[in-house]
């Protein structure tokens, strides 16, 4: 049985392996080759129906070609057309996986708020068979030794990597949210030296500039640590240290599973430092106090 190489080269993989395929696979192989991102929530009955052959040879097509199964296969090619498509894509075939979930609950008073909780919820779960305990110690080493910690995240990573920044700069001041729109990022990167980090947020499709910043950090002599969807994207291949948050096309993507990982890294820094951190946020309260910022809970 044939072995892919990795789930970034599925469709070179597929063309490599078509002529040991038998006839009735090769098929089976172009449709998917050709059918374009549609193919990726195809159910095999309709593959199948598609190229006029059986739904098991649809499943052994998969199996020669080093998979388990179709599902395992199909999850490959959504990863490599997700790298390809457009915003409006994403979100239409996000959609169509949505109402399949809703569809196969086996509830017919199944509601979408449910059905999406689920989802997070297993996603979330999921998180340590992507990150293992000794990446995420790493991580948490990396943060910690760091001089000065700069995070990027910009699109739609740029949310998640304030909140990041805001509430680490209460356990390490020294930390800088590389923020668009007030300074170029390249003028606030100017402090960034050997000793200091830089932190990504970078999932498919991938900012020119967050990569630019990696690399510009890696020639100062900075580490480099990045949450992206892949061990091979292309912030994985800019970083000392790759935490993967697999992407999916939902229309909120990442988010809360990148959220609950940043919020783990801040949970084991705050644990080493538990007295530092609370006089830090007394400071801060006093500060709030003085300047009369927030609004009583009886007012």
């Amino acid at each position: 049985m044939s072995e892919p190489r990795s789930t970034e080269d599925v469709i070179q993989w597929i063309r490599q392996q078509h002529e040991s395929l038998s006839p009735s696979q090769r098929k089976v192989a172009e449709f998917l080759l050709h059918g374009g991102i549609e193919v990726i929530h195809y159910p095999i009955a309709r593959i199948a129906e598609a190229v006029d052959v059986n739904a098991s040879t649809v499943v052994r097509t998969a199996q020669s070609l080093g998979y388990e199964g179709f599902p395992e296969l199909q999850a490959d090619l959504r990863r490599h057309f997700l790298r390809q498509a457009r915003l409006l894509q994403r979100l239409q075939i996000g959609s169509q996986q949505l109402i399949d979930d809703l569809h196969n609950e086996g509830d017919q008073d199944g509601h979408i708020l449910t059905t999406v909780l689920r989802d997070e919820i297993q996603h979330v779960m999921d998180l340590p068979q992507h990150v293992s305990t000794r990446t995420f110690d790493n991580a948490v080493d990396m943060l910690d030794n760091a001089n000065h910690v700069f995070i990027i995240g910009l699109g739609a990573s740029f949310p998640i990597a304030l909140n990041f920044g805001v509430y680490l700069r209460y356990i390490r001041p020294n930390t800088t949210v590389l923020t668009p729109g007030i300074d170029p990022i390249p003028a606030q990167l100017t402090p960034l030296k050997s000793g200091d980090l830089v932190f990504s947020i970078c999932f498919a499709r991938y900012t020119r500039e967050t990569l630019t910043t990696m690399e510009f950090g890696q020639r100062k002599g900075a580490k480099v640590i990045t949450i992206t969807d892949s061990t091979l994207s292309p912030a994985a291949k800019r970083a000392d240290l790759t935490l993967v948050m697999p992407y999916r096309f939902r229309l909120f993507g990442n988010m809360i599973g990148t959220y609950a990982l940043v919020d783990a890294i801040l949970a084991a820094l705050s644990l080493r430092y538990p007295q530092a951190t609370q006089q830090r946020l007394e400071s801060l309260e006093e500060l709030y106090e003085t300047f009369d910022l927030l609004t009583k809970s009886d007012e």
